[in-house]
């Protein structure tokens, strides 16, 4: 069982302190080889808008004819040389 400091225990009265078992996880990650995956690069994308303003002003316009955008966002733990890493800022767009 957790032990509450006495200042904490005497403020809050025990009222908003829960005292549970401790937490526990198990989980498994299947980590798969960096070379199952191939990467490529774009070249860099310029701003579209000459202002803040033209490009909401866009945005609007895009969202009256397409509606929402959908994205989707993720981390890919991969190894290498059995050594595991993360890769970030993947950026899906779904129309």
């Amino acid at each position: 069982m957790p032990v509450v400091p006495p200042n904490r225990s005497q403020k809050f009265g025990n009222k908003y302190i829960q005292q549970t078992k401790p937490l526990t996880l198990e989980l498994t990650i299947n980590l798969y080889p960096l070379t199952n995956y191939t990467f490529g690069t774009n070249e860099p994308l310029y701003e579209k808008d000459s202002s803040v303003a033209a490009r909401f002003q866009r945005m609007r316009e895009e969202f009256d004819k397409i509606g929402m955008r959908r994205t989707v966002e993720g981390v890919l733990i991969v190894h290498e040389h059995w050594l595991p890493h993360s890769l970030s800022r993947f950026n899906f767009i779904y129309y």
